[in-house]
């Protein structure tokens, strides 16, 4: 068995590694589609970017694709660090490739002088303490540094529930503005919005306790957007606007495939520290929650993910109605030569 990069312009080796990563996805999500062929693929193609996406199989000798991981190599900031996932086929597990797999992933983050390894486990709540993530990381010297929950908020909200929320909102967020708009995010907010993703980067817990702060600037705004475009994927944006001073200061985003207009996923959502206690995260995802409705009437369900320790975002949700569906682990482990 060897562990090699597979190449995404390989039309037939793409599919194989995608067609495992498909497979164990469906194992654990049932009832969530997730991940498609192009947006990881456009993941994939990126090259001299602030981020790459590189793609490992475990092959035997006849060719056939046993386990998969992807890796997620930062290359303008945090680039002693490394992410990745590994998925090894049901048949071929309790046979060391898993073990293989991420022991490759290990000699080529040193290779690129890489020290911090990075992975996230995550399972639906039946799930949980009956699948091997805990123990087998464990095994090969990674600590916990996270934990955390996946989400998920039914559509249409109970207008009732809205009309509540609406309210109080209306009482507490007196001076702001709320605006909504799909990416790329109108050009007078550039400056708003590169430093906005920059407090994202320090402020949100993360679960990485080696991470640094990333630089955002235009030339990073439009490689993201245009991935976003190469993805097939739009991204709704609700901002908070200090009606005093004109700036931006708080923002969340949905994003929806176009392949599955049912569905949306929660990315960021932040507050400036020196604006919160004016109810604007809940200001920002109900004026996104509006615009979904809007621009996408066909979605039936927000999915998103909240590090335990996130107490304020996770009241945000519990008062928007999402309920647990999953428990997540981040794992680290320190590499030396």
């Amino acid at each position: 068995m060897q562990v090699q990069r597979i190449d995404p312009e390989d039309s037939a080796s793409f599919a194989a590694w995608f067609a495992i990563l498909r497979l164990t996805d469906e194992e654990r999500w049932a009832d969530v589609p997730g991940w498609d062929e192009n947006l990881v693929k456009s993941m994939a193609r990126q090259v001299g970017g602030g981020q790459e996406f590189h793609c490992l199989a475990a092959v035997d000798g006849s060719g056939t694709m046993l386990g998969m991981a992807g890796m997620e190599l930062p290359m303008r900031d945090n680039t002693h660090s490394l992410g990745f996932e590994v998925r090894v086929l049901p048949e071929y597990r309790r046979q060391g490739i898993g073990t293989a797999i991420v022991e490759e992933v290990a000699r080529r983050a040193l290779d690129d002088g890489r020290t911090t390894l990075n992975c996230l486990f995550e399972v639906p709540t039946h799930m949980v303490g009956a699948e091997p993530s805990e123990p087998f990381l464990r095994s090969l010297g990674f600590t916990s540094t996270q934990s955390g929950n996946r989400r998920s908020l039914a559509l249409p909200v109970d207008p009732v529930r809205l009309a509540a929320l609406k309210d109080e909102v209306s009482k507490a967020a007196v001076g702001y503005r709320m605006l909504t708009f799909t990416a790329p995010w109108p050009e007078e907010f550039d400056d708003d919005q590169c430093e906005l993703n920059r407090r994202m980067s320090t402020d949100a817990p993360s679960g990485d306790a080696s991470h640094e702060e990333m630089v955002f600037d235009k030339a990073r705004i439009v490689e993201s957007d245009k991935l976003l475009a190469e993805q097939g994927l739009t991204k709704l944006v609700a901002v908070a606007q200090d009606i005093a001073t004109g700036r931006l200061v708080a923002f969340s985003e949905l994003v929806v495939s176009d392949l599955r207009p049912n569905e949306a996923w929660q990315w960021a959502t932040l507050v400036l520290g020196e604006h919160r206690g004016h109810r604007l995260g809940l200001a920002v995802k109900m004026a996104n929650l509006a615009y979904l409705e809007e621009v996408f009437p066909s979605a039936r369900s927000i999915l998103t993910g909240n590090a335990q320790e996130n107490t304020p975002m996770i009241a945000v949700n519990e008062m928007l109605g999402f309920e647990v569906v999953g428990t997540g682990m981040f794992w680290q482990k320190t590499l030396s030569a």
